[in-house]
């Protein structure tokens, strides 16, 4: 099925180093990102008339009276006809994509570039803020919400920590063939039920790493790209879904929105979850992998922890997932490198870790307090 966003593809991407500490800025880690994913798809900074920008947790969207976009692009020196930035946590950078796709299919700019970039080893304490009313009852930062669902899941459904477990070892394993991934010292199950609890049921193993990055993917038409570097990935579906009322909602802790935004975007792209060769989903914690393969229909509710065992996530498994190493063991790179990471598997570039015969790729992004999902489909040429 062809639609009108489907004649956007992207044509470039780009990443720095991932590590826990840099010792570079964030504006640094945009910049040089944007830079590499320009040059990938083998165009001039010249080129690009359209910029869009996650900042990161460690920045904000706005630094005095100025907004962020702002500044990257005077570092940049563009002047683009489209810009803007992206503020839904884990899932901007995906809808950043789909913002982009849209606004290329309806002439707002012919080269938009999408960029994410954070320093957090510079800004200590970033990750400690409270979570709405749910402060007074201890929730600081993201796992006590996270570990609140895992137990959930485990009371209604049976799941067990081997389960979440098999998550964190598959993952760690696909890092372990990515040269750029954080953390690639092997893992076993027995090294997962041996890590601390940080909020019971979730131990430090199923959390994700904190990392200064910078990823960066550029967005063109097809036709623009047909003389470009690369093959063009399409963007052949996507769509969003929010939950604003937190535990207000009866279903907070068990659906995520990704179970509305799944059937638009399969419908738009085409295809349905059987057709997906390989996912890049959000991975801040394990149990939001679990959540999602239920909610986009790649087994039953309830089903997921099945859906795992016996390497059902690994590169010969079920639904090859987060193939370079996800946000637990490849690095935080605010789901961009999710994105990088798909389009590099379309185009047949991993190595050990490429997924033979990838033609359809789902990308997820999750964000803030179980709140904010968006769904992007990408396929080979």
């Amino acid at each position: 099925m062809r639609t009108q966003t489907s004649a956007a593809c992207i044509a470039g991407v780009g990443h720095t180093a991932v590590a826990a500490r840099l010792g570079r800025s964030a504006w640094e880690l945009q910049a040089d990102a944007v830079v590499q994913a320009v040059a990938d798809a083998g165009l001039r900074p010249c080129d690009v008339d359209g910029l869009l920008t996650e900042p990161g947790y460690s920045q904000g969207v706005i630094e005095g009276v100025t907004p962020h976009f702002l500044r990257l692009g005077a570092m940049l020196g563009l002047d683009p006809r489209f810009t803007g930035s992206e503020v839904l946590g884990g899932a901007s950078a995906v809808a950043m994509v789909q913002r982009a796709a849209m606004a290329v299919a309806n002439g707002l700019c012919e080269v938009c570039v999408c960029v994410y970039g954070d320093a957090p080893s510079q800004a200590p304490g970033v990750w400690g803020y409270s979570r709405g009313d749910g402060a007074a009852f201890g929730f600081f930062g993201a796992p006590g919400i996270h570990a609140l669902a895992a137990a959930r899941h485990m009371a209604l459904y049976g799941t067990r920590p081997e389960q979440l477990g098999e998550i964190a070892v598959t993952f760690r394993h696909h890092a372990r063939l990515t040269p750029h991934a954080q953390q690639r010292a092997p893992m076993t199950l027995e090294d997962y039920l041996a890590s601390p609890y940080v909020v019971e049921p979730l131990r430090v193993l199923d959390c994700c790493q904190i990392s200064d990055a910078g990823a960066a993917v550029v967005i063109t038409s097809r036709e623009r790209a047909r003389d470009l570097k690369h093959p063009p990935v399409a963007i052949a579906g996507f769509s969003q879904a929010h939950c604003l009322t937190s535990l207000v909602n009866d279903d907070y802790l068990t659906t995520l929105p990704a179970r509305r935004a799944a059937p638009e975007a399969f419908a738009m792209a085409g295809v349905t979850p059987g057709d997906v060769d390989l996912a890049e989903l959000y991975d801040c914690f394990t149990i939001v992998v679990l959540l999602q393969l239920e909610d986009y229909g790649f087994c039953k509710k309830g089903e997921g922890g099945g859906f795992v065992d016996n390497g059902g996530l690994a590169l010969t498994g079920r639904l090859p997932t987060n193939t370079a190493g996800g946000l637990l063991s490849e690095g935080f790179g605010g789901g961009m490198l999710h994105i990088v990471e798909a389009v590099r598997q379309l185009r047949g570039e991993c190595g050990l870790r490429q997924v033979r015969e990838a033609e359809v790729a789902l990308v997820s992004g999750y964000g803030l307090g179980m709140n904010t999902h968006a769904t992007v489909i990408l396929t080979r040429g």
